[in-house]
Parts: structure tokens; C-alpha cells; sequence
């Protein structure tokens, strides 16, 4: 399977991967604090940051099934893409730009889920070694 990976994974990937990874951290680290903020207790921090990152290796591991070509129900099968590119009535920098940059959108069902599997894993592994820091 790492071979499929390595196959599909291309330079065009790291741009929407980073923004993928970046959104998802802090969406993820807004609720940590949030449940610092409302939950009391001495180990809260731990148990949560622990939580999440469960959750990330859990969506790693739909993503692996996914890519693995497993028919998975419906709800499993959506990416979700938080960013949406907001529209603009203004020129752009990438106007006077030849080449496009590639987004989350442009990229084929194989390379978005090699996206969100690496993405998730970069915050499953983030989450899961500040549990054991906190």
C-alpha cells in the first residue's frame, strides 16, 4: 500500500495537504482549548488532546480504506473541504501568474485521498504526542 502512495503522491499535493493539515490543527486545537475552557478537572488537557487525536487516526484510517478501494456507506465516502475560496471582484496576484496553483478541488479521488490520510496523520500525530506532553 505505501508503494500506491508513493505512486500517486506528486509535488502538486504538498500546497492542499499543508492547507488541508493547517485547518484541520487548528479547527481541532479551538476545541481543545475550549474544552480546557469549559471542562474542570486536573488531566482534562490530556484526555482531550488524546481525543483528538484518536479521531485524526480514525479519519486516517477511512481515508486508508478509501484509497484501499474498500465501498464504504455514504457518509464515509465525503471529504470534507472547510476552505472555501472566497470570490472576488478585485485582480488577483495569481492573475499575472502563468501557472496555476493546484487545489483541493482539481485533484482526482486518488490524490485526495492520499491528501487527507497524509493530513490527518501529520494531526494524529501532533495531538497524540501533546497528550503525552500536557
Amino acid at each position: 500500500m505505501i508503494e500506491k502512495i508513493r505512486a500517486i503522491y506528486n509535488r502538486a499535493l504538498l500546497r492542499p495537504m499543508i492547507y488541508m493539515a493547517t485547518n484541520r490543527f487548528l479547527i481541532a486545537l479551538i476545541l481543545l482549548l475550549l474544552a480546557n475552557l469549559l471542562l474542570s478537572g486536573a488531566h482534562i488537557k490530556m484526555y482531550a488532546a488524546l481525543l483528538l487525536g484518536v479521531c485524526f487516526v480514525l479519519l486516517a484510517w477511512i481515508a486508508w480504506l478509501r484509497l484501499d478501494g474498500v465501498r464504504l456507506p455514504k457518509l464515509m465516502m465525503k471529504r470534507v473541504n472547510i476552505r472555501k475560496k472566497p470570490v472576488r471582484s478585485y485582480g488577483d496576484m495569481i492573475d499575472y501568474i502563468d501557472e496555476q496553483p493546484v487545489t483541493f478541488d482539481d485533484l482526482d479521488d486518488a490524490e485526495k485521498d492520499v491528501c487527507c490520510l497524509l493530513s490527518d496523520l501529520a494531526c494524529a500525530a501532533v495531538f497524540l504526542v501533546l497528550s503525552f506532553i500536557i
